[in-house]
Formats: structure tokens, sequence, C-alpha cells
């Protein structure tokens, strides 16, 4: 499940386009740190899950799905477009809630 999340984490990381040390510095961690959760090497506490939710604009229950969704196919396969979907949403139900 670590490898998932990972991949997650990194997926909207890069969907956002920024850097490693911008999210290390906002999640308070190091560059290493965070290279090392985005590879599935170290476990992400909930705490953190959620300040990285927040700084993606995203729902918790989001990155989780995606992972628990890897997690089970055993694969990534629409990774990349799932979390553009999300994100695409994300911002639509912003934009209705401030007009």
């Amino acid at each position: 499940m670590k490898k998932a999340v990972g991949k997650v984490i990194k997926a909207f990381r890069q969907n956002l386009n920024y850097t490693q040390e911008f999210v290390a510095t906002k999640l308070n961690v190091t560059v290493a740190t965070l290279a090392n959760i985005e590879n599935g090497r170290v476990s992400v506490d909930i705490v953190k899950l959620y300040k990285l939710s927040m700084i993606f604009e995203v729902h918790i229950k989001d990155i989780v799905t995606l992972a628990s969704e890897i997690f089970e196919k055993g694969n990534d396969e629409g990774l990349a477009f799932a979390v553009a979907y999300i994100r695409y949403g994300a911002r639509n139900k912003n934009l209705d809630m401030a007009g």
C-alpha cells in the first residue's frame, strides 16, 4: 500500500507541476523524505496525508481511493488521467461555489 500511496502523491504533485522541494517545504519534511514517500519506501501518516490533500487542493478521500484502486489492481494504469479529472472537478466545484 505504501507504493500505491506514493504513486498517487507523485501523480498529484506532477499534475500541478510542483517540485519536490516545494511540496517538501509545505509538508515540513526533507526532499529525501518526500522522495522516499513517493517511491513507497516510507509510509505517510494521516496528518501528512491530510496536509498533502490541502497542498493539492483535493479531498483526502480522493488520494485514498486512488491508492486503494492501484493496490487492488496491481498497477497504476490510468492514474494520470484520474488525477487530472479529480483536479479539474475540484476546480469546477470551487468555481461553482464562488459564482
